[in-house]
């Protein structure tokens, strides 16, 4: 069986790089500003990267410290030993262009480098999650249903064993990616620091039956306050202003589903 990972890419890479004394100081300087939230730093990342000294840095650094150069590429590696056939990966990466940088210069060097290209993992791409980005919390893990979910139902529908690698992920985005995996189908991977690598397992979560219907009739705008108060106490529902609301990432993951 194929197996696909979904891997979070958080800005490990860079920090290790950076720590490594191995980035020239004026590309160092510029990412330990961005690093540290400051936007014209994490802008100027994005402007002419892939033309620069800085991406073959980081590609040089990946190359030659490969089972430590970052939390995903050790996810990686500890991980596509315990599979039986061949690993798909794909990055996703979020608004900032630490991260982006990130999952670019992962995806080109397993690409053009072949590190661990022996074990069969092959790189299938990258995508944009906004998550944060976005303006509040719902839109975000919306948007994390439309990009990380769709991608998880359509290999899962495919017939791959899908997983979803959140080691690299800030802490409120392991939470979310390991939510969305149990709704979708898919089983969240970790990489404990210093420690062994934890397959969690897949549950059996359904919104299938009687709870999709409610919902599906609430998305409508056709709602009975006796069926909500059960999916209100789940956060499935949400009281309005003007009755009840189906939340954003809700909706989301039952178009993804294709329930309704």
């Amino acid at each position: 069986m194929v197996a696909y990972v979904a891997v979070m890419v958080g800005t490990s890479l860079l920090r290790n790089a950076v720590n490594s004394g191995l980035i020239s100081e004026r590309y160092a300087a510029t990412i330990k500003n961005a690093l540290e939230g400051d936007l014209n730093s994490d802008k100027e990342l994005g402007v002419n990267v892939l033309n620069s000294g800085l991406f073959s840095e980081l590609k040089e650094f990946i190359k030659n410290n490969a089972g430590g150069c970052c939390a995903e590429l050790s996810t990686l590696m500890a991980f596509s030993g315990s599979v039986g056939g061949d690993l798909n990966v794909e990055f996703f990466y979020t608004y900032t262009k630490t991260t982006w940088l990130s999952a670019l210069a992962l995806s080109n060097c397993l690409s053009e480098c072949g590190i661990i290209k022996e074990k069969g993992v092959n790189v299938i791409g990258s995508a944009q999650v906004p998550l944060f980005g976005v303006g509040d919390l719902d839109e975000g893990l919306a948007s994390l249903i439309n990009v990380v979910g769709k991608r998880l139902t359509d290999r899962i529908s495919r017939g791959d064993d899908a997983y979803v690698a959140f080691t690299g992920g800030a802490k409120i985005e392991a939470v979310l990616v390991s939510m969305i995996a149990w709704l979708i189908g898919a089983r969240p991977i970790y990489l404990m620091e210093g420690g062994p690598l934890v397959v969690l397992p897949r549950l059996p979560v359904d919104l299938n039956g009687g709870v999709a219907s409610v919902l599906c009739s609430a998305i409508r705008g056709d709602i009975n306050a006796s069926d909500v108060q059960g999916l209100i106490r789940l956060g499935l529902i949400n009281i309005a202003k003007d009755g009840y609301e189906v939340p954003k990432w809700v909706n989301a993951l039952l178009k993804v589903k294709g329930i309704c």
